[in-house]
């Protein structure tokens, strides 16, 4: 199966598309088609092995690396390993295989198919080396303009997208999208991953502005300075915290976003008025 998400073609090794969710299908590149970027992963996916029944691990993530060569484990909470991926930098080829007694019974995902997971976990490790990371938020495009509203869970992603949706607005996605630092700027892509709205676009536009929202009993926003927008986007991005080698290239794009981009509170009126305040604020 191959897929292009965020500008990078991936080519999953023995997955095939019936084993995903509709969601994927914008994202899938048929043996026919032209790759949409020069950015690209393959991920072997090797299967079960009972070798990993018999390891344990005192951490959700671990990271080991030698000579270049990284290994990566994720566990449960008892210490199971539930699967393993393998690689070097800048991982634009990867091995991946799971513990046959506990992976799936965590990973029975109906709503983005059991392995969606190894997608996800993908992307991440290639962003690292792309100047990418992955954002749960809502994106919106006002034509070429982009905009972001995250926050902590019940903030009111959902809310914000579907009236922005009913306004004719092209939203992304409105669970978790990718940033990444290009040569036009901060650009941002949807995902195969919605949230309640069922948002997917394989779609990109110019980062312009993020909003940290919070419902209000009128439009309101306050600039805020880049260090609380750091210190915000910890909440919301996803951060591989099990190694400094994968910290730190994903703080170097939050601190460019904290301090390219004017990033202000949004506390907004659950209401179509919303989407004009938020077009005089970008000027368009």
């Amino acid at each position: 199966m191959r897929l292009c998400i965020a500008g990078i073609n991936f080519d999953f090794v023995n997955l095939q598309a019936d084993e995903f969710n509709k969601n994927f299908l914008p994202f899938l590149i048929s043996h026919s088609g032209v790759p949409q970027s020069g950015s690209s992963c393959t991920v072997s996916v090797l299967g079960a092995n009972r070798e990993l029944c018999q390891m344990k691990s005192e951490q959700a993530w671990s990271f080991q690396e030698s000579d270049g060569f990284s290994v990566i484990t994720g566990a449960d909470t008892a210490g199971g390993v539930l699967w393993r991926m393998q690689g070097a930098a800048p991982y634009e080829s990867i091995s991946f295989e799971w513990n046959p007694d506990i992976f799936f019974e965590m990973y029975n995902d109906h709503y983005h198919g059991t392995y969606a997971i190894i997608v996800i976990l993908s992307l991440v490790i290639r962003l690292l080396y792309l100047e990418g990371i992955v954002i749960h938020c809502s994106v919106a495009a006002f034509g070429e303009t982009g905009i972001i509203c995250t926050g902590r869970s019940g903030k009111g992603k959902s809310t914000i997208s579907s009236i922005l949706d009913q306004a004719g607005i092209d939203v992304l996605t409105d669970e978790r999208a990718v940033i990444r630092v290009e040569d036009d700027g901060l650009r941002v892509y949807g995902t195969p991953w919605p949230s309640s709205g069922q948002f997917v676009m394989n779609h990109s536009v110019i980062l312009k502005k993020i909003y940290f929202i919070e419902h209000g009993l009128q439009n309101e926003i306050i600039p805020i300075a880049a260090g609380d927008s750091l210190k915000r986007l910890l909440d919301v991005v996803m951060v591989p915290w099990m190694s400094t080698a994968f910290f730190d290239p994903v703080i170097e794009v939050m601190e460019k976003i904290s301090s390219d981009l004017e990033n202000a509170v949004l506390r907004f009126r659950p209401d179509e008025s919303v989407v004009d305040f938020i077009r005089r604020d970008l000027s368009i």
